[in-house]
């Protein structure tokens, strides 16, 4: 989980920043988002999403202009606001 919150991180400035957006490929990020999500159906996946460092990254890329992005990072955090 630490492994694709740091991926995530990584790929997140690209991901806002839409003059460079052709710079990069964004499907790992797209994929990461995806597993982070799925991740999430667990309980204790949720705590230790909420609890990591780079947690704020994902809040941000709900601003992405890639809608897929934006809605993965949506439902991330959606879904750690569970109980």
């Amino acid at each position: 989980m630490q492994a694709l919150l740091k991926l995530v991180a990584d790929c997140s400035v690209v991901a806002l920043n839409p003059s460079r957006k052709d710079s990069i490929n964004d499907s790992p990020l797209k994929i990461a988002l995806f597993s982070l999500a799925k991740m999430c159906a667990h309980p204790p996946c949720r705590q230790c999403l909420r609890s990591s460092e780079l947690f704020p990254v994902i809040g941000r890329l709900r601003q992405s202009p890639e809608p897929t992005i934006a809605n993965y990072a949506s439902v991330i955090i959606s879904k750690t606001s569970e109980a």
